[in-house]
C-alpha cells in the first residue's frame, strides 16, 4: 500500500506540473545585445594642425536588424487556442478508452480510498460540497472528456473541485481577479462562466495529452501542455528548447540543466553529455531535426558590425583632419625650430574643466576637452588589419588627443566581449552539433 500511495503522489506531482501552465517555461535571459549598450556620442572638439577647434559627433551605430518572423493570420484567432483543441477533440473515443464507470461506479469503487488517504479537513470538504456537490462535479467533468479511469484520475478530478472553489474566490475578489485572468491570457471583462469553461477544458486537454504520451511512451512521467494545445512530455534525459528568433530569450523544459548547461546550450547549440536536446518555435512545436537555433551567429553579426563601424569612424575622421584648415609649411630652418618651440610651450598640461590637476588614473570628462594639434603624417594610409583590435583604438585615441569619448571606450569594452565569444566558440566549435543516437519522438499533438 505505501508504495503505491508513492506512486500516487509522483504521478499527482507529474501530471500538476503539466497542468500548471501559467507557471510558464523556465524563461532564461542570454546576454544582453551588446552593441545598444553604447550611448550616444556626445558633441566634442578636434583641433587642426593650425590650431583650429572643429566641433564634431560620432555617427551612431546601427545594431544588425532581425526581420520578424511573418505568418499568415488566422482567421481563427479570434478564438482562444486551447478551445479550438478542445473542440477537435472526439469525446466518443475518450468514452470509450477513459471512462469506463458511471458517476455512482466511481464513487463506490474510489471514494472510500479518497477519504482515507488523500482528502482535505472536513470542513474543507464541506466547503466543497456546499460548492458544488461531488457527484455534479464528476459528471461535469465526465460529459466535457475528462479521463477518468484510474485512481488516480479519480484524486485529481476530487482535488479538481477544491481549486476551482479556490479559483471562483479569486474571481469574486477584485484584488487578485486582474491578476487571475491575464494568467491564463483572458480578457479583463471575461465572466466567471467563461473563466470556468476556459479552465475546465484547458484541464482537460492537458490530462488527454498526458494520457496519450503515456500510451504511447511508458517512460514518460506528465509533461506540459501550453496555451496552444502543445504538449511536451517529461521523460528522463530530455530537455526542449526555444531560442527565440527575435529576443534574447532561452527556454526550457524538461530534465534541469545548470547554469553553464543552459549557456552553453543557448550561446554554442552544444548539448551536455547524455542529454538528448529538441529544438521548438515559439509554441512548443518540434523544429527540423538539423535545426540547431543558437546566438552565437548573431553575436558574431554585432562583432562585424563594430567592426565595419571602427573602420569607417577611421576613414571618417581622416577625412575630416584632411579637410581642415592647414597653416603653410615653413621653408627656413630658424622659423620651423621657433615654430616647433612655440608650439611646445603653449601645450596644455592635463587638467580638468574645474583647472584642477588630472592624474593618469583618472578618466577625463566626457565633454568637449583640450586637444592637441593632430599632425596628418599620423593618419594612417589604410586602416589597421581586423586581427589587432587593440591598434584601431590606439589610432582612435590619438585623433582624439589621447582620451577615447565615452561611447568609444564602451564600444572597446563591447568588442572585447564579443572577441571572447567568439575565442570560446572556437575552442568549443569540434563540440558542437554532434546529433544524438537516435532523433526523439516528437511530443503528441492534440487530434485537428
Amino acid at each position: 500500500m505505501k508504495k503505491q500511495i508513492t506512486y500516487l503522489i509522483i504521478s499527482f506531482a507529474a501530471v500538476l506540473i503539466g497542468v500548471a501552465f501559467y507557471m510558464g517555461l523556465l524563461q532564461k535571459k542570454a546576454k544582453e545585445a551588446l552593441l545598444e549598450r553604447i550611448p550616444a556620442s556626445k558633441p566634442h572638439s578636434h583641433v587642426s594642425p593650425d590650431g583650429d577647434v572643429v566641433e564634431h559627433t560620432h555617427t551612431s551605430i546601427r545594431p544588425p536588424e532581425v526581420e520578424p518572423k511573418k505568418t499568415a493570420p488566422d482567421p481563427s484567432d479570434a478564438k482562444y487556442p486551447i478551445l479550438r483543441v478542445w473542440e477537435n477533440l472526439d469525446l466518443a473515443d475518450i468514452k470509450r478508452k477513459y471512462q469506463p464507470y458511471t458517476v455512482q461506479e466511481m464513487m463506490e469503487k474510489w471514494e472510500g480510498w479518497y477519504q482515507k488517504y488523500c482528502a482535505p479537513s472536513p470542513i474543507e470538504l464541506e466547503r466543497e460540497e456546499n460548492y458544488i456537490p461531488k457527484a455534479a462535479w464528476l459528471q461535469y467533468l465526465l460529459d466535457h472528456g475528462y479521463p477518468l479511469h484510474k485512481t488516480g484520475n479519480y484524486q485529481m478530478a476530487s482535488d479538481y473541485r477544491g481549486m476551482m472553489l479556490e479559483f471562483q474566490e479569486e474571481y469574486d475578489n477584485p484584488e487578485t481577479k486582474a491578476e487571475l485572468l491575464d494568467d491564463l491570457g483572458l480578457h479583463p471583462d471575461a465572466t466567471w462562466e467563461e473563466f470556468k469553461d476556459f479552465q475546465v477544458k484547458f484541464h482537460i486537454v492537458a490530462s488527454i495529452n498526458t494520457q496519450r504520451a503515456e500510451d504511447v511512451d511508458p517512460s514518460i512521467v506528465g509533461g506540459t501542455t501550453n496555451l496552444d494545445g502543445v504538449f511536451i512530455p517529461f521523460s528522463p534525459n530530455k530537455v526542449y528548447v526555444h531560442v527565440s528568433e527575435d529576443k534574447p530569450i532561452s527556454s526550457f523544459t524538461g530534465v534541469m540543466l545548470s547554469e553553464q548547461e543552459q549557456d552553453d546550450l543557448t550561446m554554442y547549440g552544444i548539448a551536455p553529455p547524455s542529454v538528448t536536446v529538441v529544438y521548438t518555435d515559439e509554441k512548443g512545436v518540434p523544429l527540423p531535426a538539423d535545426a540547431k537555433p543558437r546566438f552565437y551567429e548573431r553575436k558574431m553579426a554585432s562583432l562585424d558590425v563594430a567592426e565595419e563601424y571602427i573602420e569607417q569612424m577611421i576613414s571618417d575622421h581622416e577625412a575630416l583632419f584632411k579637410t581642415l584648415p592647414q597653416s603653410p609649411k615653413k621653408t627656413v630652418p630658424e622659423e620651423h625650430s621657433t615654430s616647433l618651440q612655440q608650439s611646445q610651450q603653449v601645450q596644455p598640461l592635463p587638467h580638468q574643466k574645474d583647472g584642477s590637476d588630472l592624474r593618469e588614473s583618472d578618466r577625463r570628462p566626457d565633454g568637449p576637452i583640450d586637444r592637441f594639434p593632430i599632425p596628418l603624417e599620423m593618419l594612417p594610409s589604410e586602416p589597421p588589419s581586423r586581427a589587432n583590435i587593440q591598434e584601431w583604438f590606439e589610432m582612435l585615441q590619438e585623433l582624439h588627443g589621447g582620451e577615447l569619448p565615452k561611447d568609444l571606450r564602451v564600444l572597446r569594452e563591447v568588442i572585447s566581449e564579443l572577441n571572447a565569444i567568439r575565442q570560446v566558440g572556437k575552442q568549443k566549435a569540434s563540440k558542437r552539433g554532434v546529433p544524438p543516437a537516435q532523433r526523439p519522438p516528437d511530443p503528441v499533438e492534440p487530434p485537428k
